[in-house]
């Protein structure tokens, strides 16, 4: 399958999927608001827990009175919180009896102090209809940068459970009934899950307007292969990055999808048109970092060859989001792709179409700015692969080190 992991990540993936309003349209995204006050702090991109089952077997695909507590780690804090739940890819409806939000102190568990009631239209429940989302009411939270936040749901009637953030790195639990105001839920192997369900976004209300970059690409970006809830994603390294330097406060929101691709769906959107929902639909966005096209490459060279591609369509598809973030007034960088030699689905071939669209990326690509993670990655030895201390071992997915090392490429002073 192209974009693996490791076998360590792609293990614990299988084994993580195992497991009263009218919701706004699709087109009803939540940048639509204008309040320069509201900026998004954190983004699970979604995908189509359907289409993992048709490769990997029967999943099961809806809950009943179940509870699921799922962590996000934000990237600025705020005094009033919003959430964005969907059922993007559902089949039938999705029936939120309760939704709790807390701060979370540690696996399953939360700081009961911090417990609060997430409403809707002032309702503390919601039924969200097949291809829809909807927004929570804002809720009173004061929360701070960095902080982890735990969201837990209760759903009581069968609800779809095929929207999913498939590699959220982030060990999310699911337990029996309603257990959304437990202080701990049971965290043995059978209730561990690797995805995250229905929660999309996450937005804070601030006393003063905050840059946004999304962070918008496929598994690399996503941080698969990286150390499961340490927040060790590139992106999250550069949110901490800037976090600790004075007077450069960014909100960094991942938009990551394992498996994307820019001219063809899989486990999710195709990135031409992805790049609309998940970057420019952002509350607040300001800036987006572009880093998508090797699975175009490797998988039309080995397990789909009847969805060839050549760099020239590479090239289009990168130059249209340049163009559509420009035209919205956001500021884009675009990076290039990483070496793969040794990986899966390398080919001769298909590291020639790289090199021809990292050429035309280090020309300008009409973008703001360059980011060449490609240099800074490469093994000296052998520039098609990857450093070996910053490679996870499929030649593929950076390690954690590999990923601090995409952050400290990018340069701060491209985020005011």
């Amino acid at each position: 399958m192209a974009d693996k992991a490791c076998d360590g990540g792609r293990r614990m993936v299988l084994k993580g999927l195992a497991g009263a309003c009218v919701a706004v349209s699709l087109g009803g995204c939540g940048g639509s608001d204008d309040d320069d006050a509201r900026v998004g702090t954190w983004g699970g991109a979604l995908g189509d827990l359907k289409e993992v089952g048709a490769a990997f077997g029967p999943i099961a695909q809806s809950w009943t009175d179940k509870t699921v507590r799922q962590v996000a780690h934000i990237a600025v804090g705020g005094d009033r919180v919003r959430i964005r739940f969907s059922n993007l890819y559902g089949s039938g409806p999705v029936a939120f009896q309760r939704v709790r939000l807390a701060r979370s102190a540690g696996p399953g568990a939360i700081v009961v102090d911090t417990d609060t009631a997430v409403t809707f239209n002032g309702a503390p429940t919601v039924t969200i209809a097949p291809g829809q989302q909807v927004w929570s009411d804002a809720i009173a939270f004061p929360v701070a940068a960095g902080a982890d936040l735990a969201v837990s749901i209760h759903v009581r009637e069968t609800s779809d459970a095929t929207t999913v953030h498939l590699t959220s790195l982030a060990t999310q639990h699911v337990n029996d009934g309603d257990v959304t105001r437990a202080a701990a839920l049971r965290t043995d192997a059978a209730s561990a899950l690797i995805s995250g369900y229905w929660m999309s976004a996450i937005d804070v209300e601030r006393s003063q307007a905050t840059p946004v970059l999304v962070a918008f690409g496929d598994s690399i970006t996503d941080g698969f292969a990286s150390t499961p809830d340490a927040n060790h994603r590139y992106p999250d390294f550069l949110a901490a990055r800037l976090r600790a330097t004075p007077g450069r406060e960014v909100s960094v929101v991942n938009a990551g999808l394992s498996g994307n691709r820019w001219l063809h769906d899989f486990l999710g959107l195709r990135g031409v048109e992805r790049f609309k929902r998940d970057v420019l639909s952002v509350t607040g966005v300001t800036h987006t970092l572009v880093l998508l096209g090797i699975n175009d490459i490797g998988m039309a060279a080995t397990s789909r060859p009847d969805q060839p591609v050549s760099a020239a369509e590479l090239i289009a598809a990168i130059g249209g989001a340049v163009s559509a973030a420009r035209a919205a007034g956001i500021k884009v960088y675009v990076g290039t792709l990483l070496p793969y030699k040794g990986a899966d689905y390398y080919t001769e071939g298909g590291e020639a179409i790289r090199q021809a669209v990292n050429a035309w990326i280090r020309a300008g690509a009409g973008a703001d700015a360059v980011v060449d993670f490609d240099a800074a990655l490469r093994d000296p030895a052998d520039p098609l692969r990857l450093l070996p201390e910053a490679d996870c071992g499929d030649h593929l997915h950076p390690s954690d080190a590999g990923y601090q090392r995409m952050a400290d490429t990018v340069p701060l002073n491209l985020l005011r």
